[in-house]
């Protein structure tokens, strides 16, 4: 048959691809590029999920840490309790000084205001006293600045000082330990 002759244009400038035929269409199947074969999709395979169980370990380290820190904490709280104790109880003894201060001092002016200068001496011609005469009034002038120092004198020879010495250092050891 012969070919007949299309327009290769369509009515517009652009080519018409289908009017043109390859020679030989086996040879164009090999022209082309040979795509490789699809591979299936990939599918991601269901992971096994991890359970992971905690254990519940405590270290005897830390356990012994915590007692530790619970047994200083206790002993600081216990501290601070017993200072708060001495506290008030210093401030309770402050004011019982003070009451007896301000008792004393009443005290003493009512025994002062009692003495009574006049009843004394009565009593004392009652009982056969009477004021000092001229001959039994003995001065004694200590306006000066002698005065006597008495030093004691160690009478032990050097074997016994160093005795001494040890012996007293080793007894200052002794009670620093109690």
């Amino acid at each position: 048959m012969p070919k007949q002759e299309l327009p290769i244009t369509d009515g517009s400038f652009a080519y018409n691809i289908n009017l043109f035929e390859l020679p030989n269409e086996s040879a164009a199947v090999q022209q082309q590029p040979q795509l490789p074969p699809e591979l299936p999709e990939e599918k991601p395979e269901p992971r096994k999920k991890k359970v992971v169980k905690a254990k519940l370990e405590v270290s005897p380290l830390a356990l012994i840490g915590l007692l530790v820190v619970t047994a200083l904490l206790a002993m600081v709280v216990y501290g601070y309790v017993q200072l708060y104790e001495a506290t008030n109880r210093a401030g309770e003894l402050q004011q019982e000084l003070d009451a007896v201060k301000d008792e004393t001092g009443k005290l003493r002016s009512a025994y002062e205001s009692r003495i009574n200068l006049a009843q004394i001496e009565q009593r004392a011609k009652e009982l056969g006293m009477n004021q000092p005469s001229i001959k039994q009034t003995v001065y004694l002038n200590i306006a000066g600045t002698d005065h006597t120092e008495v030093f004691e004198v160690d009478h032990r020879n050097f074997a016994e000082k160093a005795i001494d010495a040890v012996s007293s250092s080793f007894e200052g050891i002794l009670e620093y330990f109690r």
